[in-house]
């Protein structure tokens, strides 16, 4: 039970970094949907990747 409960906590911690990424990059005009189901497959190496590669934000004015 103890196994089911881990696996479920990391799928949800998996997708909300991933809907969180998602957003911030479709604010800054990247593809927020490709990033977002990079990031919940691969979590631990989309995350780094797309710190590094992200553009800078886009005023909305």
């Amino acid at each position: 039970m103890e196994d089911g409960v881990i696996m479920l906590f990391s799928f949800v911690i998996g997708a909300v970094i991933a809907v969180i990424i998602g957003k911030d990059a479709s604010a800054r005009g990247m593809s927020g949907l490709g990033w977002g189901i990079f990031t919940f497959l691969i979590c631990i190496v989309a995350v780094p990747i797309y710190l590094i590669v992200r553009k800078p934000r886009q005023d909305a004015s």
